[in-house]
């Protein structure tokens, strides 16, 4: 069985605030420029704890930071090493 874990942007959000986006958060969110996106995913991941990123090229040549959790993180949001 796979242990992959599907996670959007919302769920990120939420996991990093503690509530769910609103409808303005996520209008400036989506007409973000993809280097202003990777920034939030990254600090969104830092502030949820157990989430890791990675910075990974399209086939269109933009950078795109992937994020996942991490079942090795703990659960207070230590950071990894």
């Amino acid at each position: 069985m796979s242990r992959d874990c599907e996670l959007g942007f919302a769920d990120l959000f939420r996991m990093a605030h503690g509530r769910a986006w609103t409808e303005q958060e996520e209008l400036i969110f989506r007409a973000l420029g993809q280097r202003d996106r990777n920034e939030a995913v990254r600090d969104w991941a830092r502030q949820a704890g157990g989430i890791v990123t990675e910075d990974r090229v399209g086939t269109d040549g933009v950078t795109y930071t992937a994020f996942w959790t991490d079942p090795k993180a703990s659960a207070e949001g230590e950071d990894l090493p």
